[in-house]
């Protein structure tokens, strides 16, 4: 079966770049520019293998229907499985996909706190910019009914959030008051600085959320908003007015989603790194191999495919092999930052080279067994699932990386495509 065994051998040799990438990045640093001027070069030559290698020759010989239904195919069932994968714990795999996944982490996050305490009137008067600062030193708590809250006499070291439950206000033997859902105490103390003027008592079983002093005074440097909240708090607890201004349901859901659409990765690189790192300890090693894999099946496919067709598939083979450079080098340095040890990410890059060959090699046997149009319609799968793994990976995190600059290495990389599609122009 020569015209198999091409197969197997172009799906191995385009898919071994991803080794060298690797062992790149995993024993070699390199700079940001460095990285996103390959990595767009990468970008560039596989634009061109789409619009040349695949959409053109799919086009003479089938029209545009199976473009256009093959790549729609191919690009959601990329995004659908790698959606999928990346939750499972192949994140790692890429940086950008590590990023993504921490600003999906804390925004989860941000919406499970909101939901328990947007019903905190004071909350209100903070920007979107504010709340994402204050919401990562909330600290939960869940109390027993009777539990001391707050020493009467005692130094005032936090406030407290009521999320469900009552509480009572106590001083000597007196009850002055009940506070439910909605309601804080304690800041009094915070603010002038004195002792607490009168315990509080879980009346019931209580969740709550605590910010202790240290966090509430550098909140009170940065957010005048929260000390002139605070302040109309206590006049109207002076005044002995227990009655809040409840905002409407539509007002409520339209400060929530301006705080969750302010939502960033705002986390000094190390505490990314060290989140990074715990969530891959919590990775299956088997799922950042698929998902590397289904970064490189539709390549190896379409390398099948045309195997029988000399010209075309060496073109594409170029393309592919320069592509897997940047894209493992990049992928190596994320996995690496985030604790991923060097065999481990070598072992990876190997098995993805091994199945990389394997998929070129079964798609050299389906193009000996099927039609002009299922062939062409499964190119466009190939072509559609590239398109998306550019789209979502390579030049978002190229562009990151480098800015402008990577404007004249993605050209390169399209023009050297074209010149290795059709030398003789």
């Amino acid at each position: 079966m020569p015209v198999a065994f091409n197969a197997l051998l172009q799906g191995l040799l385009g898919a071994s770049s991803l080794l060298i990438g690797g062992l790149l990045g995993t024993y070699w640093q390199p700079s940001r520019v460095f990285s996103a001027a390959i990595m767009a070069f990468g970008s560039g030559t596989l634009l061109s293998a789409i619009a040349f290698d695949i959409s053109l020759p799919v086009y003479q010989v089938s029209g545009f229907w199976p473009l256009l239904v093959g790549f729609l195919i191919g690009g959601t069932l990329f995004t659908s499985i790698i959606s999928y994968i990346d939750q499972q714990g192949g994140f790692i795999r890429h940086p950008s996909s590590s990023r993504r996944f921490l600003y999906h982490q804390r925004q989860e996050e941000t919406s499970e706190i909101l939901d328990r305490i947007s019903h905190v009137e004071i909350l209100h008067t903070l920007s979107p910019a504010e709340m994402q600062a204050i919401i990562p030193l909330l600290k939960p708590l869940s109390v027993e009914a009777g539990t001391l809250l707050c020493q009467e006499g005692a130094p005032g070291d936090a406030l407290f959030l009521i999320v469900t439950g009552e509480a009572q206000i106590i001083k000597g033997q007196q009850l002055l008051a009940l506070l439910g859902p909605g309601e804080m105490f304690g800041e009094m103390a915070l603010l002038t600085g004195e002792e607490r003027s009168a315990s509080v008592v879980a009346g019931t079983p209580m969740e709550l959320y605590e910010l202790d002093k240290v966090d509430f005074d550098a909140m009170l440097e940065r957010s005048p908003q929260l000390a002139s909240g605070l302040s109309r708090i206590l006049a109207r607890r002076l005044r002995d007015t227990t009655q809040t201004t409840l905002r409407s349901l539509e007002t409520d859901g339209a400060w929530r989603r301006q705080v969750l659409d302010s939502v960033e990765i705002d986390l000094p690189l190390p505490e990314q790194q060290a989140m990074l790192l715990q969530l891959s300890k919590n990775t299956a090693p088997l799922a950042i191999l698929v998902g590397t894999l289904i970064d490189n099946i539709p390549e190896s496919a379409v390398l099948g495919l045309t195997a029988g067709s000399y010209d075309m598939s060496s073109s594409f083979l170029m393309a592919v092999f320069i592509s897997n450079i940047p894209e493992a080098l990049s992928s190596s340095t994320g996995m690496r930052q985030a604790g991923t040890s060097a065999s481990r990410i070598l072992t990876l890059w190997v098995g993805a080279v091994l199945l990389s060959g394997l998929m070129a090699l079964l798609g050299s046997l389906l193009s000996s067994v099927a039609s002009n149009l299922v062939i062409a319609l499964a190119q466009s799968i190939a072509g559609g699932a590239i398109l998306a793994m550019l789209a979502s990976t390579m030049m978002p995190e190229a562009y990151e990386l480098g800015g402008g600059s990577v404007t004249f290495s993605t050209i390169a990389g399209f023009l050297v495509g074209i010149w290795v599609t059709f030398p003789s122009l």
